[in-house]
């Protein structure tokens, strides 16, 4: 229960309310979404919550760059090694080639690689062998243990 008589419950949790960090990353989001292009990476809010931050292979165009400087927040724009269009290819491929190794793979945080991720059954060997096939880096996340998976048919591969 309870301290306040007239509240014998105690607190009722809120709803959690966006940031201006928040509220510019998904507005950045949303303009990418309008506006496809080959090029484009991902939005991130990074892990300090309060930067912004969008991943783009090379030039980023005008007019994402005169969107990103109206928001109420810095967006800082950074070079992304690769296009998501480049690494989601890469991701199937790496899936297709590695039906039964692989549970998930896509693009990293950064644009920069495909992260990728095995079941607990894959041989030791399981990460050189994905790298051998791959000309864009990889970066392992660890293994999924298939035992803890409900349902092995919901997961990639």
């Amino acid at each position: 229960m309870g301290g306040d008589p007239k509240d014998p419950l105690g607190p009722v949790a809120g709803e959690v309310q966006p940031t201006p960090e928040d509220e510019a990353a998904q507005a950045v989001r949303q303009w990418l979404d309008d506006n496809p292009m080959p090029n484009a990476g991902s939005v991130c809010l990074l892990r300090d919550h309060k930067t912004v931050v969008v991943y783009w292979k090379g030039d980023p165009p005008a007019e994402l760059q005169q969107f990103v400087a109206r928001q109420p927040v810095p967006v800082t724009i950074r070079n992304a090694t690769y296009s998501r269009a480049e690494l989601v290819a890469a991701a199937r491929s790496l899936m297709e080639a590695n039906k039964g190794v692989l549970s998930s793979a896509g693009p990293n945080h950064d644009f920069s690689g495909v992260r990728i991720t095995f079941w607990s059954t894959a041989p030791q060997t399981a990460l050189a062998a994905v790298r051998a096939q791959s000309v864009i880096p990889i970066e392992s996340h660890g293994a999924l243990d298939i035992r803890n998976a409900a349902d092995r048919s919901s997961f990639p591969g």
